[in-house]
């Protein structure tokens, strides 16, 4: 019996020897296997960094190869590169408002304002972003000449936010020149950034006047005017048109006075005021002209402008000489005027025309002449952006700014 006990023995520790040295196997593969996995896990998210990593350098590298394209005005090399940036990053909103933007600058209004209408699709989008979105589909629709889509646009963002500055100066542009100026006249009257333009509004008042004139409606005219008056009474234009309105009333010394008040408050503008008399019947004119030249002479003789003016109602008049005289005197002050070559035809032909051909005075002005006027430069001059004009306006053509424009 204990020799049976004894090969029982043997046999369980051998067999749980057997079991043990199996087992150890299994758990080293086992383990082995995890190590493995760990290190192929370890080994791709190494992969998986650098490739981000290298698709983050390769989105700035091409980001900022589009600004420089931006900065260098290359705007169709800009817009390459920037639908690669939107092709590596399909989910940052703002690579998409600058793509559209650069869509709108090199003209391709349909797919500036398509990429526009896009981010606005996305889900949970920022406010801030949603914001900028809207308008800049404003400005697609104003320069792709959808003014009406982009009143709406620019009237419903401010609808939202209220205190939008920028929104409000582009729909107030749009207003303007869609000639809605009761629109334009109320934004500015409700928009706390435009309140204070003063000038601005004394402009807009006079055009609704002026737009109530020319649609027969007298009695909305004069309420505007007198409006625009009270807004800024120094607004040469309300004065101007509101002189205008009287004459047609057949208030002819309240237009005088009111013309006269505008000749005070720049006397530069002095042809805008003669050239009103030519409205007035022929002995009426004749006798304001005379009166007007004689009571500013003295104080206003010194002024260019005023002196040209003078000189040409000295030719009208007759009075030829003293009109040469003068004329050879404003040709050495300043070169180039085309309002002095215009004069100076009108005084030649006049001299030739008249009985008493005074050769001498012919033969000077000729010589001056072609001595001092070599080049023609404009009447008016926007002080802002320097742009030239033949003809008056109070706002500039080219930069849209009131009030910037003077007499050279």
């Amino acid at each position: 019996m204990p020799l049976l006990y004894l090969l029982f023995a043997a046999l369980l520790s051998l067999l749980i020897l057997l079991l043990l040295f199996l087992g150890r196997k299994k758990i080293v593969a086992f383990y082995h296997h995890c190590f493995e996995k760990q290190k192929s896990e370890e080994s791709f998210q190494i992969v998986k960094e650098n490739r981000v990593s290298n698709e983050e350098s390769t989105l700035l590298r091409t980001y900022f190869k589009g600004l420089s394209y931006v900065i260098a005005n290359e705007t169709d090399k800009a817009v390459a590169e920037f639908v690669k940036v939107a092709h590596i990053d399909t989910t940052t909103a703002e690579i998409y408002l600058a793509l559209g933007q650069l869509f709108r600058n090199t003209g391709e209004m349909e797919r500036a304002i398509r990429v526009h209408r896009d981010i606005l699709l996305r889900p949970n989008l920022p406010d801030d972003i949603r914001r900028q979105t809207f308008f800049e589909i404003g400005l697609d629709y104003k320069r792709a000449g959808l003014l009406d889509r982009a009143c709406r646009t620019f009237e419903e963002i401010l609808i939202r936010d209220p205190k939008n500055s920028a929104a409000c100066n582009e729909l107030s542009s749009l207003y303007e020149g869609l000639k809605e100026w009761e629109k334009a006249l109320a934004l500015h009257n409700s928009s706390p950034s435009t309140q204070n333009e003063i000038n601005i509004i004394a402009h807009l008042t006079t055009e609704v006047a002026k737009a109530a004139e020319s649609n027969g409606d007298r009695e909305k005219a004069l309420i505007f005017f007198k409006q625009a008056l009270e807004v800024d009474d120094n607004c040469v234009d309300a004065w101007l048109h509101y002189g205008d309105f009287l004459k047609g009333e057949k208030q002819i010394p309240e237009a005088l006075a009111a013309w006269e008040r505008a000749f005070r408050l720049n006397p530069d503008f002095v042809s805008l005021i003669t050239g009103r008399f030519s409205g007035l019947e022929k002995e009426k004119r004749a006798k304001t002209e005379e009166e007007f030249f004689s009571r500013h002479l003295e104080e206003y003789g010194g002024k260019r402008k005023f002196n040209l003016s003078y000189i040409n109602w000295l030719i009208k008049s007759g009075r030829l000489t003293e009109a040469g005289t003068r004329l050879e005197r404003v040709m050495t002050e300043k070169r180039g005027d085309a309002e002095v070559f215009s004069l100076v035809r009108n005084l030649l032909n006049k001299i030739r025309s008249s009985g008493d051909l005074n050769q001498d005075l012919y033969d000077s002005l000729v010589r001056i002449f072609f001595s001092t006027q070599l080049r023609f430069e404009k009447t008016y001059r926007c002080r802002k952006c320097g742009y030239q004009l033949d003809v008056m306006a109070w706002k500039c053509p080219r930069c849209a700014t009131w009030d910037t424009i003077v007499v050279r």
